[in-house]
């Protein structure tokens, strides 16, 4: 398994070379755990779902990098907002109605899908992958945009009673054990983060869907400045 760090300067490089290989999966550090990331395609899905040992009726988020092809997958709603999204929500998922190809999919339950918004420096380079995926596939498996953010979920094995993987031996151990080809170090893990929450922002509710660090301040803050009366 290749170590590299975030801000290498081989970074887009190494990461592309894994997503074209036939296990498109890699190991990324990130500020509240490990995680797995893929193509957000079915290769990428499937091989997230093989890594993972995957449980039934599971589907995967994905990672916020281009804002403006965030924007063309947010409903109607919420596309003036999304500048106050990316602030209040930072370093949480959030899910929302999303116009799709089917309305469950590895990557949509029910009509809906949803973004880790992740720290600024790690977006960029996020962003790096997602454009060069865009510019490698006209359309999305998934989407009725070409959205091509790439898909995460936690490094362990699905089910596992430990949860998510917040020590880097074990990271590293859970890489080499189930095949992944990279392991990218971003040096931003905080270990006593804890789950990220998730919300789900409708067009006239927000409801907290998985409670987790800040949940109930950036509860609070999504009220007052996108759901407030005029």
């Amino acid at each position: 398994m290749k170590e590299i760090n975030l801000t290498d300067h081989n970074f887009l490089e190494s990461v592309i070379g894994v997503f074209s290989s036939d296990n498109p999966v890699m190991i990324l550090e990130f500020t509240g755990t490990y995680g797995l990331v893929a193509p957000n395609s079915l290769k990428g899905a499937s091989a997230l779902d093989l890594t993972k040992n995957r449980h039934e009726g599971k589907y995967y988020g994905s990672i916020l990098g281009n804002c403006e092809t965030f924007r063309k997958i947010l409903p109607h709603h919420l596309k003036p907002n999304i500048e106050e999204i990316i602030e209040i929500f930072k370093g949480a998922f959030v899910r929302f109605d999303v116009e799709n190809k089917s309305s469950n999919s590895k990557v949509i339950k029910d009509g809906k899908h949803q973004v880790l918004i992740e720290n600024p420096d790690f977006r960029k380079q996020i962003e790096l992958v997602e454009l060069m995926l865009m510019k490698q596939h006209s359309e999305s498996d998934f989407f009725l945009e070409n959205y091509q953010g790439l898909l995460c979920t936690s490094a362990n094995i699905s089910g596992d009673a430990n949860g998510a993987i917040t020590d880097l031996e074990q990271a590293l151990d859970f890489g080499k054990a189930q095949g992944v080809a990279l392991f990218v170090h971003s040096g931003l893990l905080i270990k006593n983060l804890g789950s990220y929450p998730s919300f789900y922002i409708g067009e006239e509710e927000i409801t907290i869907v998985r409670k987790g660090y800040r949940d109930a301040e950036i509860f609070a803050e999504a009220m007052k400045k996108i759901y407030a009366t005029p």
